[in-house]
């Protein structure tokens, strides 16, 4: 078998079954021999989501953790990610664990992620070592395994950090789209159980998810914005496959930006909740986000885009929250990790606690803190146009865009430029897929929509160098 390529966000790829399943027992197989020279605990766990063949696949890893000697723990059903990273930090014995799926992309890709025995993802430095001790060949070993349930333990701890008991919660309806993915039945049954009418959309067990991503962002998010309104529902809550990310939409069928639900969420926690914290951020972060921040008082940090600075952010302690690239949001008061369910039930506890409509909330935001629009945009590539850009792009200076001359400019991650508006825009490479993801603010959509299709002309210019 061909060498492997394995980031800190794992491994993914369009393989067959049978191919993929290899790679993940060769993974498996080096993570078990490095935690054996560790310091670690003697018990792991392993978790798969709802995509045809990532059961077997995990049922395999399992077995061959076994065979390694480790005490190991089989989801017995497909499982979010929050309640495997759970499973893990509250296990003193946990040596780490397993995700068998592909995260956020389509049904047709496979492949497996390595979280650490507290339930994070792995630095960059860790993957590398897996990298370096993957064996050229896959174990057939089957050892011993139990079937567990990880995704009860994680409700109930749901249930013990947040209620709803102000009389506007049990009338809230809500649309839940799990897009296919594994908030598939446990979003529907777990908010019905607080009260409040669920009508959920893309629940049922299908093995193309009908064309769908499961990834919590235009245009996947459409179906659920059509659902609130037609339903007349409060709002919608998009779940990414693994429950890591969602998306809220308020009443209206209009999606709010994830910079947004950060800046709500953080209201909430500071003015309802009584919390406070460092504010912990990537580079890419919105402005929203930084003058909430200011507004509440609270320290703003911006660290380098791989989740490994912010997840050294939370294990240092005094951190209220914290998001990624893509809007994942973390808040340490109710888990270390990324968590879809947690935001989910942050956004009802405001909307229960102010007594007013998401948009409301929404559109008193941006009078206290000024109209901003925030986008990404993902631009597909070849693998050979990717390793061009991410050699070019730190050389490329395309000078005055759309007639503005920038007041900085970085090549820290790609190219970054800022302009005197505030508005801003990044082009960076994808770490794990053949993608060129652009980010822009401005203070307009139209704006934003702008620097968007500027910044896409300036890769055109640099691939055809």
């Amino acid at each position: 078998m061909a060498y492997i390529r394995f980031t800190n966000d794992g491994w993914y790829s369009r393989k067959s079954l049978e191919e993929a399943r290899d790679v993940a027992l060769r993974v498996a197989a080096a993570c078990a021999e490095i935690w054996k020279h560790d310091d670690r605990g003697s018990r792991a766990y392993v978790a798969f989501d709802t995509r045809a063949g990532s059961p077997e696949i995990a049922r395999a890893v399992a077995g061959l953790l076994g065979a390694k000697g480790l005490s190991v723990h089989l989801a017995e059903a497909p499982t979010p990610m929050p309640a495997l990273n759970l499973a893990l930090a509250e296990d003193a014995n946990a040596a780490g664990g397993f995700m068998v799926g592909a995260d956020h992309r389509s049904a047709s890709y496979l492949g497996i992620r390595v979280r650490d025995s507290r339930g994070h993802a792995m630095g960059a430095e860790e993957a590398a070592l897996v990298e370096r001790m993957v064996a050229a060949k896959g174990e057939g070993a089957k050892g011993h395994f139990e079937l567990a349930d990880l995704t009860g333990p994680y409700l109930a701890h749901l249930r013990d950090s947040f209620t709803l008991e102000d009389p506007f919660g049990p009338s809230l309806n809500v649309v839940v789209d799990p897009l296919f993915g594994t908030a598939r039945g446990i979003a529907r049954a777990y908010f019905a159980g607080l009260g409040l009418v669920v009508r959920e959309i893309h629940g049922a067990n299908v093995d193309d998810f009908r064309g769908l991503h499961p990834a919590a962002i235009e245009p996947w998010v459409d179906d659920c914005e059509r659902a609130v309104r037609v339903s007349g529902a409060d709002a919608g809550f998009v779940f990414d496959g693994p429950s890591n990310r969602l998306a809220v939409i308020d009443e209206h069928g209009t999606l709010v930006p994830s910079p947004k639900v950060h800046a709500l969420v953080m209201a909430h926690l500071v003015e309802d909740r009584g919390l406070s914290g460092r504010v912990v951020v990537p580079r890419t972060a919105s402005v929203v986000v930084e003058r909430q921040a200011k507004r509440l008082g609270l320290e703003l940090v911006r660290v380098g885009d791989e989740r490994a600075w912010a997840r050294d952010e939370v294990n240092t302690g005094g951190v209220l929250s914290t998001t990624d690239v893509l809007g994942g949001l973390t808040v340490p008061a109710f888990g270390e990790s990324r968590d879809a369910f947690v935001v989910a039930l942050c956004m009802l506890e405001l909307m229960c606690e102010a007594s007013r409509p998401l948009s409301q909330l929404v559109a008193e935001l941006d009078a206290t803190l000024g109209t901003t629009s925030y986008g990404l945009r993902a631009v597909p590539v070849d693998v050979a146009t990717k390793a061009m850009l991410k050699n070019l792009l730190p050389g490329v200076n395309p000078g005055a865009i759309l007639g503005k001359t920038p007041t900085q400019m970085s090549h820290a991650m790609g190219l970054e430029m800022h302009f005197d508006d505030e508005s801003w825009f990044l082009v960076r490479t994808s770490e794990s897929e053949p993608l060129v993801r652009i980010f822009a603010e401005a203070p307009t959509r139209k704006g934003r929509d702008a620097l968007l299709g500027a910044a896409e002309e300036v890769i055109s210019r640099t691939v055809a160098r």
